[in-house]
């Protein structure tokens, strides 16, 4: 890798990915088994939230009072992260339009990749090998780091430092939610934003990202705006 080159931090779920509805299930299970809370998280918007954030979200809507909420959170993310993991097998993960082709590309380039994604670690690689993108991503800032997005970004980049030497500062999130771009924009970090979740190229926009895209296929547009960076 280059040291001074290029860093590039994707989001997972609407950005690289769609179709894990294993995850959407491993929620459910969890909070029936540690808190008997039949929640159907479906009503909450989760997109660009991490999964111990949205895990309380969902118990605080349950009306599980506080302390109970802490006696099982890290056992009931455990149990989540074992849930998945056994299921993951059954899902459908795909690749979102222009990812397989974008990647190789990006790596010949070589641009560091990382993550900045709020599922917890095991899910997030789990994930990314059942649509074979796992081998990309050496590493990044994740759910299991912490409930707040922003310290996802500050960890991805502190661990391409520390772990792969990185000295550059062009560094470019991506992701498809006004939180992936308010975290990015708390560190003041540039961002693409592309359309290929819930939110279009003008609410993107309008949440503050420098960039946005409809998707990523054009591979040539997305090298272009990493050059002007």
């Amino acid at each position: 890798m280059v040291e001074n080159g290029m860093l590039t931090l994707f989001d997972i779920d609407g950005t690289l990915v769609e179709g894990a509805r294993c995850h959407y299930m491993a929620f459910v299970r969890s909070v029936s088994k540690f808190y008997g809370v039949e929640e159907d998280i479906s009503g909450i918007n989760y997109a660009g939230k991490t999964d111990p954030q949205i895990l309380r979200e969902v118990l605080e809507l349950g009306n599980v009072p506080g302390n109970t909420i802490e006696k099982n959170f890290q056992e009931c993310l455990a149990y989540m992260t074992q849930y998945y993991l056994a299921n993951v097998h059954q899902e459908n993960v795909r690749a979102l339009k222009g990812v397989k082709n974008l990647l190789p590309k990006l790596q010949e380039e070589n641009v560091l990749l990382g993550l900045t994604t709020g599922n917890l670690e095991p899910i997030a690689y789990a994930k990314l090998g059942r649509a074979k993108l796992a081998e990309y991503f050496l590493f990044g800032g994740f759910g299991s780091d912490s409930p707040k997005r922003p310290c996802l970004v500050k960890k991805a980049v502190e661990r391409a430092r520390e772990n792969f030497n990185y000295k550059g500062d062009k560094i470019l999130v991506i992701g498809d939610t006004p939180r992936d771009v308010d975290a990015a924009k708390q560190l003041k970090l540039p961002t693409l934003g592309v359309a290929t979740g819930r939110y279009s190229v003008n609410e993107l926009k309008k949440a503050g990202a420098v960039y946005a895209l409809e998707n990523l296929a054009d591979v040539e547009r997305v090298l272009k705006i990493m050059n002007s960076i």
